[in-house]
């Protein structure tokens, strides 16, 4: 199965779009894909949102700060390796499983 699907979209892209609904909810799903909004951490709006009320914080997510809608599946990796290193990866054209497998060898 070769199916194709964005694995990480920026606020900058995902905001501007029908998926701006996803700030709702912490998510979205599309074509049957669960994705997330997370920090630059890769913790997702939930659990932002808890550290926030705690911090007597106004934003979940900070909006100078990245908040990207990520497929599910790839969160562990994006917390292990990072932000900048998942977007390096991609930019190589790199795969959601080779990604997920090269975190795992971290």
């Amino acid at each position: 199965m070769n199916e194709q699907y964005p694995l990480i979209m920026t606020a900058e892209y995902w905001m501007n779009t029908q998926l701006s609904i996803a700030r709702y909810y912490g998510g979205a799903i599309l074509g049957g894909i669960e994705y997330r909004i997370i920090n630059k951490e890769g913790k997702d709006l939930y659990e932002c949102s808890r550290e926030a009320e705690k911090e007597g914080r106004k934003y979940a997510i900070d909006p100078n700060e990245p908040a990207d809608l990520v497929v599910k599946t790839l969160i562990p990796a994006y917390k292990k390796l990072g932000r900048d290193k998942i977007i390096e990866l991609l930019k190589q054209n790199k795969s959601e499983e080779e990604i997920n497998e090269i975190a795992k060898s971290v």
